[in-house]
């Protein structure tokens, strides 16, 4: 199976808000999720957001813990490392790194820090990097607010 990448733009620094705004939009990208967050406070507060993305809905989701059982119940799963408990097939790359181990995933959903010129250069590095893992990373344009 051939992994699929994209990047998507960033026109501003809050992440959180990019992912929940991607959830919504991509009706929580079918069918299962794993989002890959930097530190324990990110979760928190993407967490938080998820439970209030739409004033009628939220995005069922939950935050990894120990019990592989429990996470596997999740539809989103908020995660500090790559796990496969709830059996996802995207990963949307909350950190600014490569992760470690993408094998597996159908979709891989990183993004481009446009807001930053340092940002940006790691986003470009990022791209090269998935590129020389034999990806094929698309870019793509952000969509109308």
């Amino acid at each position: 199976m051939e992994t699929r990448v994209y990047f998507e733009r960033l026109d501003n620094p809050d992440r959180i808000e990019g992912i929940a705004k991607l959830l919504y939009r991509r009706n929580r990208l079918q069918p299962h999720a794993l989002i890959l967050c930097p530190d324990a406070a990110f979760a928190a507060k993407l967490d938080e957001r998820l439970w209030t993305i739409h004033p009628e809905s939220f995005l069922a989701h939950g935050i990894a813990t120990d019990d592989a059982a429990e996470n596997a119940q999740q539809p989103i799963l908020l995660s500090l490392d790559v796990r496969r408990d709830n059996q996802a097939a995207v990963l949307i790359n909350g950190t600014c790194e490569i992760p470690a181990d993408v094998e597996g995933f159908e979709t891989i959903v990183d993004f481009v820090d446009a807001w930053s010129e340092p940002l940006l250069q790691a986003s470009r590095e990022r791209f090269r990097s998935y590129r020389q893992m034999d990806m094929d990373p698309q870019y793509l344009a952000a969509a109308a607010k």
